[in-house]
């Protein structure tokens, strides 16, 4: 019987431990979290409803690889639709991204980063930023305090995949994880805008930084 116990709390704790994994180093643990339908009132995408374009000075780097300094425009067309357009100084067109109710279209990818990797890395990481591809229709919440700040963390899947959004006051969005692969940290808001972005991720050199020109 004692056998049969131990196995079954060794059972347990592994997957108590694969789960912890996933956290945020800094976010974990997430204790006690409670299970809530999405609603305007516990969760507020960053880029929703104001159909207004914004304007983001931006650098784009892959390690040694290459580095790309420019502009980012980012337009909300309709509720659900979104078109980015990623341009160097000199007027080179990056990339051009449609994201919405079709799906994601690339109408224009420059050679370098026309792949499938980084095509499906700058998918993921736009999306995550403009909160797409949410699967669930239920969220589950964790306060959290850091002895500075009250927070509030969202869990919930888009993609497949496992995003972690960190609120602060007003809902504003602070942090986006998913898992510990990417982070999206978001500061200096200017009215319900981040004035500053920065997308890092963690298993591979790449890493985006958007800050706020014009809106």
């Amino acid at each position: 019987m004692k056998v049969f116990q131990i196995k079954h709390l060794l059972l347990i704790s592994f997957f108590i431990f694969l789960g912890s994994c996933n956290i945020p180093k800094h976010l974990a643990p997430l204790n006690n979290g409670k299970e809530t339908l999405f609603s305007v009132i516990n969760f507020s995408p960053v880029f929703k409803g104001d159909f207004n374009s914004f304007l983001f000075k931006t650098s784009l780097t892959y390690g040694t690889k290459f580095e790309f300094g420019g502009m980012l425009m980012l337009k909300q067309i309709s509720l659900d639709n979104y078109r980015v357009i990623f341009m160097t100084k000199f007027g080179m067109t990056m990339f051009d991204f449609e994201f919405g109710s079709k799906g994601f279209i690339v109408h224009k990818a420059f050679e370098q980063l026309n792949k499938k990797i980084f095509l499906k890395i700058l998918k993921q990481d736009i999306g995550m930023l403009l909160s797409q591809s949410i699967e669930d229709d239920k969220v589950l919440v964790y306060e959290k305090n850091d002895g500075q700040n009250n927070k509030k963390v969202l869990k919930f899947k888009m993609n497949k995949k496992t995003h972690y959004f960190v609120q602060e006051k007003r809902n504003r969005i602070s942090e986006i994880h998913r898992g510990r692969a990417v982070s999206l940290k978001l500061s200096g808001y200017f009215g319900n805008i981040p004035s500053f972005i920065d997308i890092q991720h963690h298993k591979v050199p790449l890493r985006m930084k958007l800050t706020l020109m014009k809106h």
